[in-house]
Formats: C-alpha cells, structure tokens, sequence
C-alpha cells in the first residue's frame, strides 16, 4: 500500500489527518478497567504502576466444612497500597489475544509526557500554549518554550512563551522536532499551480539560536520523518522520478543530504536513535507489507504483511504496529512488535487515531470513547498502556476536540 502517512506530501499535506484512515471500528472483548486480571491468561487492562494501584491483599478464607454439599469460598478482597509496582524484571508473556479497551471505564492516570494538543491547544512536556490560528493545524513540535505549528493554509507558525506569533514561514507542509525539544526540521516549497510540476524545496534546522538550511532543487515532494540528536531524515520525490519516494539523511551544515541506499520503498519512520528505519515497497507495487531495516548496514530484521510499522520505542526495542490495510477512520488493533523478530508482544483493540511510543515502557494511544470520524459529537482520551504488564490507563480526560494528535 502506498498511501503516504497521515500528513500528506506537498500540496496533498493541506489535508487534515487527525483522523487517519486505516482500519475497522473496534472488535469485541473484555473490557479493560481498574482491575487485575483475574488469571495469567486473562487480558483485561489493569492500571499502571505510576499511579495509586491495588495490591491483592486477601482476608482469611473460611474453613471448608466436611459435607457433601459444595462450599463456596469468598474471593480475596483488595486493599489500596501508595507503593507503585516495580518494572518486572522478566520477559512478558503476550496474551492469548488483543486487550479489548473501552476507554471511558479506564482509570485516571498521569498526563502524558510527550507534548500533545487539543485542537489548537499544545499541552505536555512543557508549558500549556494556544496557537492563534483561525484555521485547523496540521504539525506541531516544540522548541524549548516555543511552539511552531502549521497550518492547513501551509503556514509555520511560532509561538512564544506568552502566546504570541513571533514569526511566519509561508509554504511550510512539513515539520519535526527533536525529542529533547531541542531543534526542529521543517522544509518549505513552491506554491502548487494546477496543471503545472514544481520543483524545489529548502530543508530547515532551528536550534532556537540559529538557523542553517540546504537548497534541494530537484525535488517535488519532501516530507520530515525524523530529527534525530544530529541527522534529519526526510523522503522526498525528485524530477524524473515523481512518483518514486526515497530516504534521505542531513546532517545540519553539510553541504547537501545524503541519499540512504540500505532503505528501499517507502520509508514510514525513523527510530529516535536513528539506527532503525520501516519501510513499504515501491509507490507502484500496492504490496501493504512492512520491511524493518538497520539503516547502517541494510541488515532486514523482519518483514510483515499483517502490520504497518508506523514507529519505535526510543531505544528501538519494539515497533509499533497497525493494521497493514485499513477501510476506516481508525485503526481497531494496536501491536507492538519485536524489533528484531517481528514477534508480537502486545496487542490492544478498540478505536485508535494514532499509537506513538511514550518512552521504553509505555505507548500512547488517541481512543475514540464516542463518534469517530466526521461525527460532530465525536469524544476521544489519550490512553497509556504499559508494553510490560499491557495494563492501561487514561493519560487525560476524555474531551470533544475534532483534533487531537501528537507533536512530531
């Protein structure tokens, strides 16, 4: 399949993708709520532990009574304990099947500590902003106590710490920060003329204090995957070749971009470390399949058709995983992969946006708890699920934002 991800190339980003459109409406299950498993098969979600968890505490049992009758002995009550349980030392066992989750009945955890945003509200890793922007955004990343966003019309945004615009970039559609919030990548292009082709973009890296860039005069469509401590990684399409996206590295100052021969297709992320890349074939072969590649060496650790790796723990240990193809506005599974094997570990079911690695242990999902798609009475929660026991939580309340997402 060779559906760019949820930000679309060039002039096709204008579209708004809070919604994206890969798979069916969430299948049944146990409902995951406050409570442990009731057996080690068992695949209800129970809450994690940075938050006040229940420690099975039973009260003395009854003596059974020698009859013939059967006696029923009373199940262990639980007792709150203020002590988080600690990370488990050993391999986790994956269910026997997903964790079915209806969002609205999870527990109320931390926030989540990745910058996020409510429609034009970014919250998250730093202090609350409102962009002030009339129009829907597309992109938003953080840098330092700034935010720059873009917008729908393909304007960059930057917001300084009290609210206001202190700067405009026209005819941005791309953009990506780094995960200390240190520097953000952002290419600009030529305005699209109908019946026309276009060529050129200019790739960007801010660091706050200063502003170095590279002109890449052959290029129609440019798209930021991933800002690593010191490489930009970008796919782009080039004169001769529009319909053909390939992977490219820059490493800020250089005096142009390498192209990253060991990642073949269409490259749909980068891990935060840089040492990972997941790819799906040429735009032209309509195969759905996933192919997980070592971008230093072209080594393939695994390929899969049942899943589309869209990203990566920050240490690269686990991939993350939608369903390869999708016929709706969200995707009804969540997995999470081995990043070596392809081996699912976890899986969760329901109705989900985005999925996007919170740190080593944990994922964040956007859950749609009513509506969903163009519904104008649509409510969705970020959700927190933990890759190690696969109990979940709410990250925040649930809210009736059109758009909530992630910043990149």
């Amino acid at each position: 399949m060779t559906t760019p991800p949820k930000r679309q190339l060039n002039g096709r980003l204008i579209a708004v993708v809070a919604a994206v459109a890969v798979a069916a409406v969430a299948v049944g299950g146990a409902l995951a709520y406050r409570q442990r498993p009731e057996s080690a098969s068992s695949a209800l979600a129970a809450p994690l532990g940075g938050t006040l968890s229940p420690t099975p505490s039973p009260t003395p049992s009854p003596t059974p009574m020698l009859t013939s009758t059967p006696v029923v002995l009373a199940k262990p009550t639980l007792k709150p304990s203020l002590t988080p349980k600690p990370p488990s030392t050993t391999t986790p066992q994956a269910p026997p099947g997903p964790v079915a989750l209806e969002a609205a009945k999870l527990t109320q955890g931390r926030g989540p500590q990745l910058a996020y945003r409510f429609d034009r509200t970014v919250l998250g890793a730093g202090k609350e902003l409102k962009v002030p922007s009339t129009g829907s955004l597309m992109e938003v990343a953080r840098l330092g106590t700034s935010v720059l966003a873009t917008t729908s019309g393909g304007e960059l945004l930057k917001v300084g710490s009290s609210g206001t615009v202190i700067r405009r970039t026209p005819h941005v559609m791309t953009l990506a920060g780094t995960a200390d919030q240190s520097a953000v990548a952002y290419a600009t292009t030529p305005p699209v003329v109908v019946g026309e082709q276009t060529y050129g973009a200019t790739l960007y890296a801010d660091n706050g204090a200063s502003v170095k860039s590279v002109e890449l005069p052959d290029v129609q469509s440019i798209y930021v995957l991933a800002y690593t401590k010191d490489t930009i990684y970008y796919k782009a399409s080039v004169k001769g070749a529009e319909q053909t996206l390939k992977l490219y590295s820059w490493t800020p100052g250089a005096a142009k971009p390498v192209l990253v021969k060991t990642v073949t297709g269409d490259a749909m992320a980068v891990s935060e470390d840089g040492r990972l890349a997941s790819a799906l074939p040429a735009n032209n072969t309509g195969d759905g399949c996933s192919t997980v590649v070592e971008i230093a060496t072209g080594k393939k650790r695994f390929k899969t058709c049942d899943y589309r790796v869209t990203g990566f723990t920050p240490d690269g240990s686990v991939a993350i995983g939608t369903p390869a193809y999708g016929d709706s506005y969200c995707s009804n599974i969540i997995t999470a992969l081995d990043s070596r094997s392809g081996a699912v570990e976890r899986q969760w079911s329901g109705c989900f946006y985005e999925a996007v690695a919170e740190d080593e242990q944990h994922l964040l999902m956007v859950a749609v708890v009513a509506g969903g798609g163009q519904d104008p009475n649509t409510k969705t929660t970020v959700v927190r699920c933990s890759l190690d026991t696969a109990e979940c939580e709410r990250a925040t309340e649930v809210v009736a934002a059109k758009q909530v997402d992630f910043a990149r």
